[in-house]
C-alpha cells in the first residue's frame, strides 16, 4: 500500500476541520506529533497529540495513533479534528452484568459504541478499557443514537469463544423501538445495501445482504406505534431500515424519514447468549425515560 496516497475519508462533520500535507524533506525523521504541529496552521502540538490518539491521524491510507512514530519525506498525514471532540462528553457507564470473562453494558442514547475518525475519548470502547483494561473487547455495536444492552469480553480468549455466537446470529436480541404509523408485523426480510453512510432496502434484480427481523406490534398512542424487533442477523442499521420500508420510520430517525425528536427511539432490551463456561444467561434493561419522552409519552402506553 503507497504510504503517499491519501485515504479515501467521508467529508468531515459539520465544524469539523480536515487537513493534509506531504512531509518536506526537512521534517524527515520527525516524531509524528511535531510534524503535523509543524506542517498544519493552528495544529499545536499538544493538540496534535490528544488528536493522534483519538484516531484522527492517518499516514498514507493507514490510520496511525503513534505520536512518536518518526515520518519520512513524501509521507502523506491526514489529520481531522473537531473542537468539541477534544473535550468529550463523558457519559456514566452502566454495568448490567460483570465476571471474570464477559461484561453486560446498557449503554444510553448518543453515545458512540466504538471511536470515529474524530476520536474516541467518549466512547463506549474507551471507557471500557479505562475500567478493564484494553483487553476489553465489544462484541457488537449499537447505532449512536440507540441505547441498550452491550456484550463486552474482557479479554483475547473470551472474545474468541464469543464470536461464534454473534458472527452466526446465534445471540437472542430484543428491541423496542416506537414507529411512526403502523407497520405490518411479521417478517421483514428486505435485503440490504449500503449506500454511502446509510442503509436502503436493495432494489429488484440487485444483490443485498439477506436481512430478517420479526416486527411485533406491542401498542400505540398518537399516531406511533411501540414495537418489538427480534434480529435474526444483524446488518447496520437494520431495524430503522426495516421499519422505514414498512412506511413507519422510527420517532427521531431524520436519516429515515423519521419525524424529529431528541433520539432515536431504539432500545436493545433484550440479550442472551451462551457464557463461554457454558451457561446460557439473559439479560434485560428496560427502556429509558427519554425513549418515552421522545415520542412525546410519560410512559408506555395502555
Amino acid at each position: 500500500m503507497s504510504r503517499d496516497r491519501a485515504p479515501r475519508l467521508a467529508a468531515p462533520g459539520a465544524g469539523a476541520r480536515r487537513a493534509s500535507f506531504v512531509v518536506p524533506p526537512e521534517l524527515a525523521g520527525t516524531r509524528l506529533d511535531k510534524a503535523l504541529a509543524a506542517g498544519i496552521d493552528g495544529l499545536s502540538r499538544a493538540v496534535a497529540r490528544k488528536v493522534i490518539g483519538m484516531g484522527g491521524v492517518y499516514l498514507g491510507n493507514l490510520r496511525c495513533r503513534v505520536a512518536s512514530k518518526p515520518v519520512e519525506a513524501g509521507d502523506a498525514l491526514t489529520v481531522t479534528w473537531h473542537p468539541e471532540v477534544l473535550t468529550p462528553e463523558r457519559f456514566p457507564l452502566a454495568i448490567v452484568h460483570e465476571d471474570a470473562r464477559l461484561v453486560v453494558v446498557d449503554k444510553p442514547a448518543q453515545q458512540l459504541s466504538f471511536g470515529s475518525e474524530l476520536g474516541d475519548v467518549g466512547s463506549l470502547a474507551y471507557a471500557l478499557a479505562r475500567r478493564f483494561g484494553p483487553e476489553a473487547a465489544l462484541m457488537h455495536r449499537l447505532d449512536k443514537p440507540a441505547s441498550g444492552l452491550l456484550l463486552v469480553a474482557r479479554d483475547a480468549d473470551a472474545a474468541a469463544h464469543m464470536t461464534p455466537q454473534v458472527r452466526e446470529h446465534t445471540m437472542s436480541r430484543r428491541y423496542f423501538a416506537i414507529a411512526a404509523g403502523a407497520p405490518v408485523p411479521g417478517w421483514c426480510e428486505a435485503p440490504l445495501v449500503k449506500d454511502g453512510r446509510s442503509v436502503r432496502p436493495a432494489r429488484p434484480g440487485e444483490d443485498g445482504m439477506p436481512a430478517r427481523s420479526l416486527v411485533e406490534v406491542v401498542d400505540a398512542a398518537g399516531g406511533f406505534t411501540l414495537v418489538q424487533v427480534t434480529l435474526e442477523t444483524g446488518r447496520t442499521h437494520q431495524i430503522r431500515v426495516h421499519l422505514a420500508s414498512l412506511g413507519a420510520p422510527l420517532v427521531g430517525d431524520r436519516l429515515y424519514g423519521g419525524p424529529p425528536a431528541p433520539r432515536v427511539c431504539l432500545h436493545a432490551a433484550h440479550l442472551g447468549f451462551v457464557h463461554p463456561d457454558g451457561r446460557a444467561l439473559a439479560f434485560d434493561a428496560a427502556p429509558p425515560a427519554d425513549f418515552w419522552t421522545a415520542a412525546g409519552w410519560d410512559v408506555r402506553p395502555g
